[in-house]
């Protein structure tokens, strides 16, 4: 067995300026989306211990990462080596945890979005490029409000990457 997709994912911090006990959120569209990452994301070991969560609502944990190369077409690969953004094939071995409520999903979304602001952060929206300035809060608040109302699991997707 293994994820559904679209599915969320919910990841410790890492790297050098990494705050311990953080979790930050992602998504993967697909098989193919998840089967990748990025060098940076090998070498912080960001994939282990990752939870992702399909519109199942089955989790599942990650508990192994097997790199299996670089892809991409050749030029692809060398401007992605020369600006150290390789992405790689990874095998990744998985766990059940057992499914989540809807609700635990909602929960464990709006506490990301308000401890990691500025992964989330609109700055044309507070800057008034496109009608008056918005505060952060606010836009904050109305993501959470729109992840809480969601009826599915890619209804919340939609929520956070509406514009």
């Amino acid at each position: 067995m293994s994820p559904t997709f679209p599915a969320l994912a919910f990841h410790r911090d890492v790297g050098r300026y990494a705050e311990e006990d953080l979790e930050k959120l992602t998504h993967f569209v697909d098989s193919e989306d998840f089967s990748t990452c990025t060098a940076w994301e090998l070498k912080h070991g960001q994939r282990l211990g990752m939870v992702v969560v399909g519109p199942d609502l089955q989790g599942w944990k990650v508990v192994g990462v097997t790199d299996l190369g670089v892809v991409g077409s050749f030029w692809g690969r060398v401007l992605r080596f020369l600006v150290q953004q390789s992405t790689h094939l990874v095998d990744q071995q998985i766990e059940s945890i057992g499914p989540m409520t809807l609700e635990q999903v909602k929960d464990r979304v709006a506490a990301s979005i308000l401890a990691n602001p500025d992964d989330w952060r609109d700055d044309e929206a507070i800057a008034g490029e496109a009608g008056p300035p918005r505060e952060e809060q606010d836009l904050l608040d109305e993501m959470v409000a729109a992840v809480r109302a969601a009826a599915s699991l890619p209804q919340i997707i939609d929520a956070l990457h509406a514009e």
